[in-house]
């Protein structure tokens, strides 16, 4: 937990920037804000333009060293950047990335663990084409009000 007035970095810093080098290193990894209607979960995974949340932050660093490493020969790495964007609405799986209504089926893969069965997979190559697809996909979402 952080004061309200903890600025954008300050909070990047603690949660998400050790992240960045574990998934580039193979790990998974998840950063999972919540709390109250109203507490500030948005404005710190999203921020502004002038300050960017966590979100923003972490794809940047992600793009930045992914390009150093694969620009350093001697590394030999290569990486291949894509974005799935899901919704989860009473126990229901929509993509939010395509137009279709249809809902999907979560599976098993041998390989791979729980999957999401026809779901789209879109390459990005910089954190503003994230936001894009972020953005537009936010515009499929289900919104209800709460009684907050």
């Amino acid at each position: 937990m952080f004061e309200q007035d903890a600025r954008q970095e300050y909070v990047y810093d603690r949660c998400a920037r050790d992240l960045v080098l574990s998934t580039l290193e193979g790990f998974n990894a998840t950063v999972f804000a919540f709390g109250q209607t109203g507490a500030g979960k948005t404005y710190t995974m999203l921020g502004t333009e002038t300050q960017p949340g966590i979100m923003f932050q972490t794809l940047k660093a992600l793009f930045d060293r992914s390009n150093a490493i694969e620009q350093d020969k001697s590394a030999g790495k290569e990486y291949k950047v894509s974005l799935s964007y899901l919704e989860v609405y009473n126990e229901l799986i929509r993509d939010l990335l395509t137009p279709s209504s249809d809902y999907l089926d979560l599976r098993e893969d041998p390989i791979k663990g729980p999957t999401v069965s026809g779901i789209s997979e879109i390459s990005v190559d910089s954190p503003e084409h994230v936001m894009r697809l972020f953005q537009q996909g936010n515009k499929r979402r289900t919104q209800e009000p709460t009684a907050a």
